[in-house]
């Protein structure tokens, strides 16, 4: 008996911190575009539906994932507050800024009765105005940026972060409701302890780049979050969670094609 009670909630976390591991891992390695790109997969948003597909009917699952839509706009906010503040204020200062404007700015969300179109042009009006506001930030010169060491827990203790979050998110679902659920499940905790990992180690300019480049990642966060809500009445959860993931693939494919059309050309000799 005590098994079978404490088996899902430790598979949950496993597998949750065996992706953000990976996740950072990747990210760290590679810079600010490619971190950003894979911090705004659904590596923490993704196990969440998975587990209360298992747990919730699907109407719960779909209005979820209606809220999570509405609440990805909360999300773009974030990262543009954070864009600005990075280059001018204390790490610890711009972080808590942005995450008091998701806690804001999600709390005025969830009053709102939203639809697929009202969530879609939420989203659209707020990371518009993201892109104009941080379209100036500057390149940085990897050269000029002293790298801070990798403390041996860093990894270990976003993955422990994401696993808890998630674990809590399935837990509580019932009691929040469908809307308040989907909100909270997309909490920005990854890209939250990934900044904490990596800003002392790149510096402000370049985690103000990579939460410009998340911005433009996130925007198709929000149309897979859609492309689950629609999906659900029509194939159930387990096919729109497929259709989600491709939907969430296909746009960080587009955006790395696009990244490596902007490089330009080696001169030749």
């Amino acid at each position: 008996m005590t098994i079978s009670l404490w088996l899902p909630p430790i598979v949950r976390a496993l597998a949750t911190a065996l992706i953000v591991v990976s996740a950072s891992a990747v990210a760290e390695a590679l810079g600010p575009f490619w971190g950003a790109l894979i911090a705004s997969l659904p590596v923490s948003a993704g196990p969440a539906y998975v587990f209360l597909a298992m747990q919730h009917d699907a109407p719960f699952v779909a209005a979820s994932a209606l809220g999570s839509a509405a609440a990805n706009a909360a999300t773009g906010l974030f990262l543009a507050v954070y864009g600005i503040a990075a280059r001018e204020l204390p790490p610890w200062r711009g972080l808590g800024i942005a995450v008091l404007t998701w806690l804001g700015a999600s709390a005025a969300i969830h009053e709102v009765a939203w639809t697929p179109v009202s969530a879609l042009v939420l989203n659209l009006v707020v990371y518009g105005a993201g892109f104009v506001l941080l379209k100036t930030i500057p390149n940085p010169e990897p050269a000029a940026i002293p790298p801070a060491p990798r403390r041996r827990f860093d990894l270990l203790a976003r993955a422990v972060a994401v696993a808890g979050f998630v674990s809590l998110i399935v837990a509580v679902s019932s009691v929040l409701g469908p809307t308040a659920t989907g909100i909270a499940a997309v909490f920005p905790i990854s890209l939250i302890s990934l900044i904490v990992i990596v800003r002392p180690r790149i510096g402000g300019v370049a985690s103000s780049l990579l939460a410009a480049n998340a911005l433009r990642a996130m925007l198709g966060f929000g149309a897979m979050l859609l492309a689950l809500h629609l999906a659900i009445p029509l194939w159930g959860p387990p096919a729109a969670l497929v259709i989600g993931l491709l939907v969430s693939a296909g746009w960080s494919a587009g955006l790395l094609l696009l990244q490596t059309r902007r490089r330009p050309a080696p001169m030749e000799v």
